[in-house]
This record gives C-alpha cells, sequence and structure tokens, in this order.
C-alpha cells in the first residue's frame, strides 16, 4: 500500500511543482512550496504506516524528506519535517517513542541536506540519504525496543522498505526527468524553424501576443520589423535551392548579431523574417532596421567555391506606442503594409506605417 501510495504522490507532486504557475516564483517561494507539499506527502504515508510494536510504525514518511532535500535542499527539507513532526505530535499520543522519532528525523534531515548540498552524482546523493538513514536507525532503534531479537527483526525490515523505496523513488524521478527533457526536446522543435535555429511562425504568434500583454501591462512601445530577402527565387532559381538555404542560415545569423538579447527573431516563412522588439519606440527600430539593411547589403554571401553574391532586403516596421487599445494583429498589419511599400517602390529600403500613410524612412 505505502509503495503505491510512495508512486502516485511522486507523480501528483512532480506535476504540480512543474505547472507554469508555480514555476514563475522565486526560488525561495517554489523551495517552500515543495517543502509544504512534500510534508503532507509525509503524513499520508505515516497514516498508512504498519504498526509493529505499540506506536512503533514501519512507513516511508522518511523518504518524503529525501525528496524535499533532493529538490529544494535544506529548506524544503526543514518544511517538510516541520510538518511532519507537528503531525506526529498532534495525531497519535506523545509518548519516548515520538520523541525519538521527532530526534530520528531532525537528525536525517539534516544529514540529507547536507549530502543534497555535496558534488556527488545523483544516484549516489540517493545512496548515501538511504544508508545514512539506515545508520541512524541503528543507533536509535534499540532505544524504543529494548527486546533486542525483535528490535534486529524490525530493523531488518524497516531498512529493507527504505532501501526499496529509496531505489524505487531515484528510478520513478529519473524517468520523470528524461521524460521532462524529451517534452522540452519536443517543444524546442516544434517552436523552430529547422533550418536556420530561429523561432518559426507558431513561436512567432504566441511570442508576439506574449509581447503585446507584457507591453500593455507596462505601458511601454512595442515595435515589429518585417523582413524579405529580394529576388529570392532568383537565386534559388539560378543556383539552386541548397544555395537559397545557405543563404537563409547567414540572414538569420545577421538578424540575431544585429538585435538585441531581448528581441525576438523569427523565421515567419520561405524569405520572410520577423523581429519583435520589446519596449522599443519608433525611432529605435528604424536604427535597427536599418542598420540590418546596411550588413545584409554589404555581405558577401558565399555559395560554393565558385559562386559568391550580395543581396539586399526589404524591412517594414510599426510601433505600438505605450501599447492599449491596439491589438497584435493590427501591428501585424502596419508592419507587413510598410514591408508591401518598400517593395512597391524600389525594395532594400526600410518603409514604416504611421497613421495610415506610408512612409518610406531610408534608400
Amino acid at each position: 500500500m505505502n509503495f503505491c501510495i510512495l508512486s502516485t504522490g511522486i507523480f501528483i507532486i512532480h506535476q504540480n511543482l512543474n505547472r507554469e504557475k508555480f514555476l514563475s516564483l522565486s526560488l525561495f517561494k517554489w523551495r517552500l512550496l515543495a517543502g509544504s507539499f512534500l510534508g503532507g506527502f509525509g503524513v499520508v504515508l505515516m497514516q498508512f504506516g504498519i504498526h509493529v510494536d505499540g506506536d512503533v510504525l514501519i512507513d516511508l514518511r522518511t523518504v518524503a524528506i529525501m525528496i524535499a532535500a533532493y529538490l529544494g535542499g535544506w529548506v524544503s527539507a526543514l518544511v517538510a519535517a516541520f510538518i511532519l513532526i507537528i503531525c506526529r505530535l498532534t495525531l497519535y499520543p506523545v509518548s519516548f517513542s515520538a520523541l525519538i522519532n521527532v530526534l530520528v528525523l531532525t537528525a536525517s534531515t539534516i544529514t540529507f541536506s547536507i549530502i543534497t548540498q555535496t558534488n556527488m552524482g545523483v544516484g549516489k546523493k540517493w545512496s548515501f540519504m538511504a544508508v545514512s538513514y539506515v545508520i541512524v536507525l541503528s543507533v536509535t532503534i534499540h532505544i524504543v525496543i529494548p527486546d533486542i531479537r525483535q528490535a534486529f527483526l524490525i530493523f531488518i525490515q524497516y531498512s529493507f522498505s527504505i532501501l526499496s523505496a529509496t531505489y524505487g523513488t531515484y528510478m520513478l524521478g529519473s524517468y520523470l526527468w528524461r521524460n521532462d527533457q524529451e517534452n522540452e526536446r519536443l517543444k524546442q522543435i516544434a517552436q523552430k524553424d529547422h533550418l536556420t535555429g530561429l523561432n518559426n511562425v507558431r513561436s512567432f504568434t504566441h511570442s508576439l501576443d506574449s509581447a503585446f500583454l507584457h507591453a500593455h501591462e507596462r505601458q511601454e512601445d512595442l515595435s515589429l520589423l518585417y523582413i524579405d530577402i529580394d529576388y529570392f527565387k532568383k537565386i534559388n532559381d539560378t543556383y539552386g535551392h541548397p544555395a537559397g538555404d545557405k543563404v537563409l542560415q547567414q540572414v538569420s545569423k545577421i538578424l540575431t548579431r544585429s538585435c538585441r538579447s531581448v528581441d525576438i527573431v523569427s523565421r515567419n516563412g520561405g524569405e520572410e523574417f520577423s523581429v519583435i522588439m520589446p519596449a522599443c519606440g519608433f525611432e529605435s527600430a528604424r536604427i535597427v532596421a536599418e542598420r540590418i539593411r546596411q550588413s545584409i547589403e554589404q555581405t558577401v554571401f558565399v555559395i560554393n567555391k565558385e559562386a559568391e553574391l550580395r543581396i539586399t532586403v526589404s524591412i517594414g516596421h510599426a510601433t505600438a506606442k505605450q501599447v492599449n487599445s491596439q491589438v497584435s494583429t493590427q501591428l501585424i498589419k502596419e508592419a507587413d503594409e510598410g514591408l508591401y511599400l518598400a517593395k512597391r517602390t524600389g525594395r532594400n529600403r526600410v518603409c514604416y506605417f504611421e497613421n495610415y500613410q506610408y512612409m518610406s524612412v531610408s534608400r
């Protein structure tokens, strides 16, 4: 029963602690929360303990403290242990055995906290926590159970239970961690353009909505650049699609280098790119757009040993000033209209859309 509850509880706590609203907490608050969850989990395990001698229980509450120490260090371990001790003294009669149990939990919590702060591997940490608890148990069990033979038998049962539960927890935790890593990898793949490594159009839409919400909350400007490679089809037709792919990859690197670390660069499809620029006003966006245009115009794109070429880009940009009543689709439309103007008036230029009038600002 305890092992079923242990496995189920680990899964449920893992799912809850990895929820976005909890991950957004400060590290200290998250550790307090983890300790509280695991302290409550330990109380549940204690309720399903096996009575072997009076008020002596064999249960897996200590594993909850191990998990707390591993996840959140001494803060989580201390919170979990405090909850367990209070519930042990409240839910069961206060006796000599109960006081010894408090001593064992305290000593174990300190030991687990020290072990998890070392640089040893994950497997070794779990092994040392299990062994350290068995050592603490071997020192104190004879105090609670004077009969040496009975104390020895209970010690063997308890030790086997703890060692098995610790191993099972380590294996289940490793599986959940690998599963998280794989999910994160798949999530990254779904959000990235496979050729350039930039965000794809799906990620662009999500990022723009998030940037809009953030700008609205802080009453900041938000700018958007739409960038399109001029005559890109001619490159594919003349040099082949592999050459076009190389151009796209090199352009993506120039865009990344030309923008701020907070800017979000995406490939929106084909030869079209975008840059979301949080807390960026009109003039700053124009300067960045012009820097991108000049950098690409001045770059020699090496296709192969025999072929080099130069390309240009057209850029449309728009700015939502102190975002209030606008929506992201309006900003997209204005940047796209600016790009359309740049294409229509000769390409290789930066244009913007303001007050429903087209304006050319460079070239």
